[in-house]
């Protein structure tokens, strides 16, 4: 069985391909998803078949981060980045559930 682990500020020289299926991936300084004793990225479609709850706790990350952006000078969020942080929540509310049961 595969360990993974989340990693922030990916910017290395050569991490470029998916470390499962060898996929192209392009560099970010967001978190990303990896394996524990590998340098290359998991991407997301091989990320969701062997970690779906961490790949909803990247996508509620990324959320909340866009919502700390939007919101930083207004006093009340938009309904729709609101929503979106939700949904974020709920998909990793049911993710880790699934996790629980299997």
């Amino acid at each position: 069985m595969e360990r993974f682990a989340i990693r922030i500020g990916d910017d290395e020289i050569g991490n470029d391909v998916c470390a499962l299926c060898g996929r192209a991936q392009t560099p970010t300084m967001d978190a990303r998803l990896f394996l524990v004793d590998r340098a290359n990225p998991v991407c997301r479609e091989c990320g969701k078949r062997h970690a779906p709850e961490l790949i909803a706790l990247l996508d509620l990350a990324q959320s909340a981060k866009r919502l700390g952006k939007v919101c930083r000078h207004t006093l009340v969020p938009p309904m729709e980045s609101l929503l979106a942080l939700a949904r974020a929540a709920d998909e990793y509310a049911h993710s880790s559930a699934l996790q629980r049961v299997a």
